[in-house]
């Protein structure tokens, strides 16, 4: 009997070089710039390509929704979408990448339960989607169905995010900045 403690190799799936996990799904992205996933409400035991989307440079992931940068700079996203954490507009759920509307040159993504953030290449941080506890950095609680600019904050290296909040680092190492409450 085969203990599910005991780590396996992932079948199906060679070259990646990035990993991350939602609450019931797992992401690679392979060396090629190409995205798998597996598991799932579904059940999906081997790695399947996401469709529609390439040349991905970095991923993240969530408890429900799935975030991708491309080599171009801009972001795509897929999954849950019930407070518009895939950032096209809309609160409809996708089964495949949809590009986040009005984003470019950006280096880095994070995404909490409901919510996502991006990195842009001159420092700024955009956000979207759950706002309940202002996580999006906007000034606001108001939920968001597109990028908006985080307020105040320049010269950001990377991003993180919890449930309801989100964390930035600057270029500069100083302390990280917590927005929003976790």
């Amino acid at each position: 009997m085969t203990s599910l403690a005991t780590p396996v190799q992932v079948q199906g799936l060679t070259g990646a070089v990035a990993v991350v996990a939602g609450n019931y799904f797992s992401v690679a992205l392979r060396h090629d710039g190409t995205v798998w996933t597996w598991g799932g409400f579904s059940g999906q035991l081997l790695p399947a390509q996401v469709p529609g989307v390439s040349g991905v440079v970095s991923i993240a992931s969530t408890s429900g929704h799935a975030l991708a940068v491309r080599d171009d700079g801009t972001v795509w996203a897929w999954g849950s979408n019930s407070e518009g954490q895939l950032g096209d507009g809309t609160t409809t759920d996708s089964d495949t990448p949809v590009q986040v509307l009005g984003l470019s040159g950006i280096t880095d993504v994070a995404g909490g339960a409901a919510h996502s953030l991006a990195v842009r290449d001159d420092g700024t941080v955009w956000a979207w989607g759950l706002n309940i506890y202002g996580g999006l950095g906007d000034g606001t609680t108001l939920t968001r169905l597109t990028p908006v600019q985080v307020l105040g904050l320049t010269g950001v290296a990377s991003v993180a995010a919890g449930a309801f909040h989100s964390m930035a680092v600057r270029h500069d190492g100083r302390s990280p900045l917590v927005v929003g409450r976790g």
